[in-house]
């Protein structure tokens, strides 16, 4: 595995009624032999202000009742803010390369809009790394 640049994926999400709000980042674009690694997720808040949210950053679409699961293989990333406490925790596991896709996911918000920004890191991957992380994408277990 070779890392070829730096890349940067920022934008805004809205959440309406329901609390939840998500959107697809990297698309498959059947280029096998090229992956990303985050290794920033960060979300806040339109205004800066105190509210409570999580969000999830995924390899596959989020659920409704999806909560933040390590157990689950395809949430490689969790963040999220107490009730007007102001302080944020975030989590991001260091051990994944994304091949397919990437989905961020902000659930059990106020009504308002709330930033993103995911730094990954493009490489350039053999095919036997390919399908290793394609296998881990799907929730598939290497033991």
């Amino acid at each position: 595995m070779k890392a070829t640049r730096t890349r940067t994926l920022r934008g805004q999400l809205e959440v309406t009624a329901g609390g939840t709000a998500k959107a697809q980042l990297i698309v498959d674009d059947g280029l096998l032999n090229r992956g990303y690694k985050v290794t920033g997720f960060y979300v806040w808040e339109n205004s800066g202000s105190p509210t409570q949210f999580n969000a999830v950053l995924s390899m596959s679409p989020s659920l409704a009742a999806d909560d933040m699961d390590a157990s689950n293989n395809n949430q490689i990333a969790w963040a999220w803010q107490a009730t007007s406490g102001g302080w944020k925790e975030y989590i991001l596991d260091p051990d994944h390369v994304i091949v397919r896709d990437l989905f961020v996911t902000v659930k059990d918000a106020s009504n308002d809009f709330y930033n993103y920004m995911i730094v990954v890191e493009e490489y350039s991957i053999t095919d036997d790394e390919a399908i290793i992380n394609i296998i881990k994408e799907g929730s598939q277990s290497l033991d």
